[in-house]
């Protein structure tokens, strides 16, 4: 099988250089990474593989913010109650600077992470329960991505939260939902960070 003929390259290799180019602008130049790595994870898959809006799952949009919603107020409560067992840091300060970066970031992971992965491997096989190959490769290549990105293994830890993220894509057939709820977690990990 060559390169050109493989419908899922265009996923790994865009995956790479958003990886490798990210993790460069992070190291050489923080202050334009966020904006730079934004660019990249929109632009690759609607600039270069021109994807349509509802190829990347732009659809189901009252569906989406509801169960985007639904999860945050679920799920997130659940977060903080573990943290006031084990300890927590509360901090930061609420700007609309932030809840801008915060709403680009999730767009922009999101459309990247499940947008463009689903439409690449449309294959939704169960392995367990819940939970999907898709849904565990793209989570596992969300997760790998932040530790190499950011130079740190712990960062894998957005492995879990994406489980949540890419399970709520295929209920809810938007991405919405996981924009939604990406979003307010990333808002409740900007105050408060467990010990």
């Amino acid at each position: 099988m060559t390169l050109k003929k493989c419908k899922g390259c265009q996923f790994i290799r865009s995956y790479f250089w958003v990886v490798v180019l990210t993790a460069f602008a992070v190291r050489f130049f923080p202050n334009f990474s966020s904006p730079f790595a934004s660019l990249l994870l929109i632009g690759i898959p609607v600039f270069l593989f021109k994807k349509t809006p509802s190829e990347l799952g732009f659809k189901n949009f009252f569906k989406g913010a509801l169960y985007g919603l639904l999860a945050s107020l679920l799920i997130l409560p659940l977060y903080l109650l573990l943290c006031s067992h084990f300890g927590f840091k509360v901090s930061g300060r609420l700007n609309l600077s932030l809840l801008s970066y915060l709403l680009l970031v999730a767009l922009s992971e999101e459309v990247f992470f499940r947008g463009f992965f689903y439409s690449v491997y449309e294959n939704e096989e169960l392995l367990k329960g819940w939970l999907t190959k898709n849904n565990l490769i793209s989570s596992f290549l969300f997760g790998v991505a932040h530790a190499l990105i950011f130079y740190n293994p712990l960062m894998f830890k957005v492995f879990f939260p994406s489980l949540v993220m890419g399970w709520l894509y295929e209920r809810s057939g938007s991405l919405l939902a996981p924009i939604v709820f990406h979003f307010f977690s990333d808002l409740t990990y900007q105050f408060v960070r467990c010990l």
